[in-house]
């Protein structure tokens, strides 16, 4: 029998509508123009929708902000280079994208005087960003990505009911995939899943790494890694030629039907909260006084691919009949 995670969810998924937060009333802030640095780790579908989200609330709350975006396209050692030339314009604040871009600013910008907000970083006290999920730090505040796990453990086991054994791919060097792994670990026991753990710190290991899960996982997760997420052809390239479902953290590549399934959070409204927490901080509010933006429920999306249901055998559960979310 379905838990109320996934009841919950298939009723609410698709009349969820994205929430524009009204603006202040005061006259004077209306009209400002912030100058916010954003710092990309790299080009990606899903991260381009955390800063589309986040700068549509920030223009919803009357910031007419110029931005300076740029990226290091997934290379950790040019982000210092980054960091500097961006913090030598004197942002007004800075939008940090990913957990590694985010760890690298509080080190390389340490003695900087303007606010960081962060998004999405999976586990920021994991991390060390913020304290603790209630505070950020003095000059340090964001969002979270951290998924339903409860959910998505009864969306997997709800389409693959004979499921044993989830296979997970994480990166060990980073510290929100290794929170992440311990946290789903933790989840899946109440499910009676046993989770197999493939740790991945080089992208030309993705290939052999993913195909040592076969005959040992019947299922794949592939969580919201930085390292990982941009290798989402590779993973599909082995999974589909082993028959090996596939579970993402965004609906990406399920919608272009590389990978089943997803129960993910709507990446865009994860750029909303983080725009939200921006015009805060921009309003007056300290970054310390601001707890950890956590995704919601109704800031979930479900995703199934049909193309992947045909190619493994399976057919739609009844319980997710209602779901409006299968991809044709």
């Amino acid at each position: 029998m379905v838990h109320s995670h996934i009841q919950h969810l298939v009723r609410g998924l698709s009349g969820v509508a994205l929430l524009v937060l009204a603006g202040w009333s005061s006259a004077q802030d209306a009209g400002k123009t912030p100058r916010i640095a954003i710092a990309m780790f790299g080009p990606h579908p899903t991260l381009e929708q955390v800063v589309e989200g986040f700068k549509q609330e920030l223009a919803a709350e009357g910031f007419k902000a110029t931005y300076d975006e740029g990226n290091v396209n997934f290379d950790r050692s040019l982000a210092p280079q980054l960091l500097t030339r961006q913090a030598a314009a004197n942002p007004t604040l800075m939008l940090t994208i990913t957990t590694p871009m985010t760890q690298t600013a509080r080190q390389v910008l340490a003695s900087r005087t303007f606010p960081v907000v962060f998004a999405p970083v999976t586990d920021p006290v994991a991390a060390k960003l913020v304290p603790d999920w209630e505070h950020g730090d003095k000059l340090m505040a964001g969002v979270s990505n951290l998924p339903d796990l409860d959910a998505t453990c009864e969306f997997i086991k709800t389409l693959l009911p004979k499921a044993k054994r989830l296979g997970i791919v994480f990166n060990p060097g980073d510290d929100s995939d290794v929170a992440f792994v311990s946290r789903l670990e933790k989840t899946v026991a109440k499910l009676g899943l046993e989770l197999v753990k493939v740790g991945i710190d080089n992208v030309n290991d993705v290939a052999p790494r993913v195909q040592s899960l076969q005959g040992r996982a019947d299922a794949l997760f592939v969580p919201a890694s930085s390292l990982l997420q941009p290798a989402g052809a590779a993973i599909a390239s082995v999974t589909n030629r082993i028959k090996l479902p596939v579970f993402n953290s965004n609906t990406t590549q399920v919608t272009n039907h590389q990978f089943l399934a997803a129960l993910s959070v709507d990446w865009q409204r994860i750029g909303i909260n983080a725009g939200h927490m921006a015009s805060e901080i921009l309003k007056g509010k300290k970054a310390s006084e601001l707890a950890v933006s956590l995704p919601s429920r109704s800031d979930h999306v479900m995703k199934i691919s049909a193309q992947r249901m045909a190619d493994l055998g399976l057919a739609l559960p009844p319980a997710l009949k209602d779901c409006n979310c299968v991809v044709k």
